[in-house]
């Protein structure tokens, strides 16, 4: 395997720790999982839309202790589902510009001597197909999320993708069947072995 690193993306509901799980257990990879369970303030976010800033912290500190102590440890290869400058596109939506200047330069303090992924998957998906996933998977804190939110993230994620100098694999996740394992064994195998130009850093695709 040529990566080392591999982070997997896309919108809430977008099916990124389902695809992590499942490439984790087919590459026999080490799974770095978001907790976003233990960060007390989303929830509050969610339900008031206040704390916002004190979820981004948390959120920056978790992520600065997982990383740390998994690159401290000898693994072949890890596959997350999250790449950590996720949080300056839920900044700069959530927070006044005080609040996220602040938070960018904690973000560069934390994170500036950590090398990125080495690939980037991102999951493409519908906002409805979105907003149906959220509402499916039925998580307390998540009964409030806003349709609009999900457009809004969708746009910044689009201009977050173009900023970014390394490979990026682009999925419709609604072609993934996870009833089809050995198909998508065989499938992504074959993509993980893609050479990119140096020309092209983005690769569009479906897996059926």
């Amino acid at each position: 395997m040529k990566y080392k690193h591999i982070a997997v993306e896309g919108n809430i509901g977008a099916g990124k720790t389902t695809l992590t799980k499942f490439l984790s257990s087919i590459l026999d990879a080490s799974t770095l999982l978001e907790e976003f369970e233990e960060n007390k303030f989303l929830k509050a976010f969610y339900n008031t839309g206040e704390f916002a800033f004190q979820s981004e912290i948390q959120f920056l500190l978790d992520r600065s202790k997982q990383l740390n102590e998994f690159y401290k440890k000898n693994h072949s290869l890890i596959i997350s589902d999250y790449y950590v400058n996720k949080s300056l596109i839920f900044s700069k939506i959530n927070l006044n510009e005080y609040e996220f200047q602040l938070l960018k330069n904690l973000h560069g303090h934390l994170f500036g001597v950590l090398p990125p992924p080495d690939l980037l998957i991102f999951l493409d998906r519908s906002l409805d197909v979105l907003f149906a996933n959220i509402m499916r998977r039925n998580r307390p804190y998540e009964k409030n999320m806003d349709l609009n939110y999900l457009k809004k993230l969708d746009h910044y994620y689009e201009n977050w993708l173009e900023g970014l100098d390394i490979p990026i694999i682009r999925i419709d996740a609604e072609t993934i069947d996870f009833n089809r394992p050995d198909y998508l064994t065989k499938k992504f195998k074959q993509l993980l072995n893609l050479d990119f130009p140096s020309t092209q850093r983005t690769v569009k695709l479906a897996i059926s």
